[in-house]
């Protein structure tokens, strides 16, 4: 555990091999920094290339501090520099929101709209990152944030539209690619690591595929009673409500914690909910100590199958977008091997079309095209996305315009046009935007982030996983929930490796929380702990979990792990509403903060996928399109298959987040 990586030496947390010594040494933190405005591109060796930069990325050291600074009011500008270049749209946020408000934008203005996108990061996306390795000669990807294209039969036709048709996303043939057979031949499980510090010692636990849950308990550490009821829980038909309408259930759940839930009606002991208490995580980032008891049936969590509850929602205030389930036949698996980013990089070559070494680059293609980040900020472009830019003031210049203010490499700069965007966070929004209403500052402020971090680990190869036949392991006890193999994807030139003797990314997730508190308090602590947490410590619980699980079966840290990225999102996912913790669900929608909160301001419009407390794609979508319209027709109506629906439109799964 204390050797040295063989492969890689690690400084300052980023992994730097010789060609890379050069961009590290010119300044301290210089493997963290995007390349400059004006950056070197492609044909130059030692640029850094945003998505094969390892070590802390995500919010990385740095790129919050003029944040903090503005929000703790201790940020000096200094003398700014106007920029004197004209402008029709300034988009704040470089994430998805602000990419497809920067693209709906032109596409209705025309394409001389001259457009400008500030992103306080070094890359484009927002939580739509692409991981990318080079292990010898082997390419190997990941998703450092939102994943997959979740339901898309729910999303409304303005953002199925841009995915599909000013995209071009063939949604049938991308799920295609995903081959779901691929590591067939080594009959993988899943298993359970169940540490020595709860357990005695180490066992790891795996349930043969097809194994009945009866069989599979009597291999797990802990009594009888325990195991039983991780039978019921699996295998329950009980109607524990019986003579009640669908409604009427469905009302006493939503006002019940999923753990009261299990405990008082499943009948789940301590040790038995420690098996299940983090699979709610990846959806709200808490256990399932702070989600309502509706949304874990919403979501396919067990121990409902006797209620016979339907797929109708809630008729009246207080249902969640989860609560509403309407798959549809066309729904499936659609999955880019970088998540979608794949969808920011196909924004941005339709913003910036020389930024990709294929020029437009279809859906296919844009999965190997390479970036020149050079090309992004290039005078005389049309658009042009500015990173490592943190705004830190807007307001309405006059009646027909705006001036936005904003930090980059220590200077201060400002720039005007005729309106804005603000496809920042909400919070940020409410510091930055001096004229906004006391009420609508209060309104932004109301959601928390979900803190979240995605660990990608390449590996020289996966011998110990096929040694050990799993596939993914599970670590309840553990600084990360689980960790596991990659999806295999074969698009245009890309295959992904599923070969044990070839290299593989592995996937860690895990969502600080502090269970006992209400949602908003857990977000804020666990922000806390990460912004705190050093590379280090994400590099030691990465070894220790897969240390354990897999040592016996031949796993060397040191020997086997070539690099590591830490995805670090402290301000991660939008804030949902839940009905145990928000009142305000229970309210009609134009009354809750987050529709208050996207109200426009003079020229200022709101984006993001926090104006729809949905943190989904298509709500990125929605909330860009909504901003555009406000800023050019002051219309904006959403309209899915069925008619007008909310901009959080329902979502099945949430798999797009994890």
């Amino acid at each position: 555990m204390g050797r040295k990586i063989t492969r890689r030496d690690f400084l300052d947390g980023v992994a730097v091999t010789a060609a890379g010594v050069a961009a590290a040494a010119v300044l301290p933190g210089a493997a963290h920094a995007a390349p400059t405005a004006h950056g070197r591109g492609r044909d130059e060796p030692n640029a850094p290339y945003p998505p094969t930069q390892n070590g802390l990325r995500g919010q990385q050291p740095g790129s919050y501090d003029v944040a903090h600074a503005v929000r703790d009011g201790s940020f000096e500008a200094g003398a700014i520099t106007d920029v004197h270049e004209p402008y029709d749209l300034v988009v704040v946020g470089g994430g998805l929101s602000g990419l497809a408000a920067a693209y709906l934008y032109r596409k209705q203005a025309g394409p001389s709209a001259r457009v400008l996108v500030l992103d306080a990061l070094d890359d484009f996306g927002g939580h739509a990152r692409r991981n990318e390795f080079h292990v010898g000669r082997t390419l190997l990807l990941s998703n450092g944030g939102t994943v997959n294209i979740d339901t898309p039969s729910t999303w409304s036709s303005q953002a199925r539209d841009l995915l599909t048709k000013d995209l071009g996303v063939d949604l049938k043939a991308l799920e295609a690619t995903v081959k779901s057979d691929a590591y067939a031949p080594y009959s993988l499980r899943t298993a359970t690591l169940f540490t020595a510090e709860r357990w005695g010692k180490d066992h790891l636990v795996a349930k043969e595929p097809g194994e009945s849950w009866a069989s599979y308990v009597t291999k797990l550490p802990m009594s009888e009673a325990s195991r039983a009821a991780l039978v019921r829980l699996r295998t329950t038909t009980e109607d524990f409500y019986p003579g009640l309408t669908d409604a009427q259930k469905k009302e006493i759940l939503a006002r019940t914690p999923y753990e009261t839930y299990l405990r008082e009606k499943i009948g789940l002991d301590d040790d038995a909910l420690e098996t299940v208490k983090r699979s709610t995580n990846g959806l709200w980032g808490v256990n399932v100590d702070h989600v309502a008891a509706a949304d874990a049936w919403a979501t396919g969590q067990p121990g409902f199958d006797g209620l016979g509850l339907t797929d109708d929602p809630w008729p009246g205030a207080g249902f969640t977008p989860l609560m509403q389930l309407k798959e549809t036949p066309e729904d499936g698996n659609f999955y880019f091997p970088e998540g979608n980013a794949a969808i920011a990089r196909l924004l941005v070559s339709k913003l910036v079309p020389e930024a990709f070494d294929v020029r437009r680059p279809d859906w296919r293609e844009i999965v190997t095209a390479k970036a020149d980040y050079s090309t992004l900020d290039k005078p005389g472009n049309r658009v042009r996305i500015r990173l490592s830019s943190t705004v830190f003031d807007v307001r309405n210049h006059g009646r027909n315009g705006v001036t936005v203010t904003y930090s980059n490499s220590g200077r201060s700069y400002r720039v005007k046009a005729k309106g804005a965007v603000m496809a920042c966070w909400n919070s940020v929004s409410s510091y930055v935007v001096p004229e906004l209403p006391a009420e609508q500052v209060t309104a932004m402020r109301y959601g928390v982030k979900v803190p979240l971090v995605y660990a990608r680990v390449a590996l020289k190869d996966w011998r110990p996983f096929a040694a050990a036949r799993v596939s993914r392991v599970s670590t309840p006890s553990g600084f990360f929930s689980s960790f596991g193999l990659p999806t295999v994807t074969e698009i245009g030139d890309f295959t992904m490796p599923h070969r044990p003797e070839l290299p593989t990314v592995v996937s860690l997730t895990a969502t600080p929380n502090s269970p006992g508190l209400t949602c908003r308090e857990q977000h804020k602590a666990g922000r806390r702990k990460l912004i705190r947490m050093p590379f280090e410590d994400f590099e030691r619980e990465i070894r220790d979990s897969m240390a354990r699980s897999l040592t016996d079966y031949g796993f060397d840290p040191a020997r086997d792990i070539t690099a590591i990225t830490i995805n670090r999102w402290a301000h991660g996912y939008a804030y949902e509403y839940n009905s145990l913790d928000d009142p305000a669900l229970f309210l009609p929608e134009p009354e809750r903060p987050y529709a208050k909160a996207r109200r426009p301001v003079g020229r200022i419009a709101i984006a993001n996928s926090d104006s729809g407390a949905f943190a989904y794609t298509h709500s990125a979508f929605d909330a860009a399109y909504r901003a555009v319209s406000d800023l050019l027709n002051g219309k904006s109506q959403i309209s899915g298959a069925g008619g007008s629906v909310p901009s959080a439109s329902a979502g099945r799964t949430g798999l797009e987040r994890l």
